[in-house]
């Protein structure tokens, strides 16, 4: 039944008896106790999977450079890890070209509209790995979301 759920991606409260060693590796989707179970704690350890499933629907940026998003991840250059940031920070609405312009123009890069639409060719092909992409919206700006 375990594997069953990790193929389909179902969160899954593992039971291990008293006396047997506790599982190896789990995925994020699977979390384990030993009974017997307060309720008020099975209760805790559904809802902290229940989160920890969220999480994985949207993409985590970390202060490495490494992009997280579903069971993928991408290493990122400083300077897409600096565009992608309010992309992912809000992630499914629209980040203005001008907001782009600024933070290539605050790297030191330089934050012409060809140079914009450079790095922003260059970090869709980075993110496809992952299962996302950088639509454009036509004369506002760009929206991160799933391929």
């Amino acid at each position: 039944m375990r594997e069953q759920c990790k193929v389909r991606g179902h969160l899954c409260l593992l039971v291990v008896e008293h006396g047997a060693p506790p599982p190896d590796q789990l995925s994020l989707y699977e979390d384990w106790v030993r009974p017997p179970i307060v309720q008020e704690d099975l209760q805790a350890r559904v809802r902290q999977l229940a989160a920890r499933a969220v999480l994985k629907s949207k993409p985590v940026l970390d202060p490495a450079g490494i992009l997280y998003f579903k069971d993928s991840s991408v290493t990122l250059s400083l300077t897409q890890c600096e565009m992608l940031a309010p992309l992912v920070a809000r992630y499914g609405q629209i980040i203005y070209r001008t907001e782009l312009r600024e933070i290539l123009e605050h790297s030191g890069s330089s934050s012409s509209s060809n140079a914009l639409d450079l790095h922003v060719m260059r970090l869709r092909r980075r993110l496809q790995v992952v299962g996302l992409a950088v639509r454009n919206v036509w004369g506002r700006g760009f929206v991160l979301e799933p391929l």
